[in-house]
């Protein structure tokens, strides 16, 4: 069900996946998956890693961090994997100092991590998207 806001157990550590399969429904405008640092509402909970596809004109993912209720700069792709009534696989690796990210087996783009891995406790999704799986790999 989305939204969807989950406790990862264990935290996230260097070497693991986040495997998230689902399907975007034919009236998406945009969805997120957000790495968050609990999950607090007001204030909002940190995001360590925002990951946000857009479907409006051609399409772009917006990538961006959330501290102390402040946006960072947004780190934009436009290249777009998803497509509307069509099923996805995420995967989210997690690297010692980065995120890096394959959409249906195809390595779609790397983002630093701006917020200590150590924090990161809670998984969110939420906007237009239907899941079917989300699972946790560690190596």
């Amino acid at each position: 069900i989305v939204p969807y806001v989950g406790t990862i157990l264990g935290g996230l550590v260097p070497g693991e996946l986040i495997v998230i399969h689902g399907t975007v429904p034919d009236d998406a405008d945009r969805f997120q998956v957000d790495l968050q640092c609990g999950s607090s509402i007001k204030p909002r909970a940190d995001v360590a890693f925002h990951f946000n596809p857009r479907f409006k004109r051609s399409g772009c993912i917006v990538c961006n961090t959330l501290e102390r209720e402040k946006w960072g700069w947004e780190e934009i792709t436009y290249e777009m994997p998803f497509q509307k009534g069509k099923s996805f696989e995420i995967v989210i690796m997690i690297l010692t100092d980065k995120f890096q990210v394959t959409v249906n087996k195809k390595h779609l783009l790397l983002y630093n991590h701006r917020i200590n891995l150590e924090r990161i406790d809670t998984l969110g999704i939420y906007g237009k998207v239907q899941i079917k799986t989300i699972d946790f790999v560690s190596n």
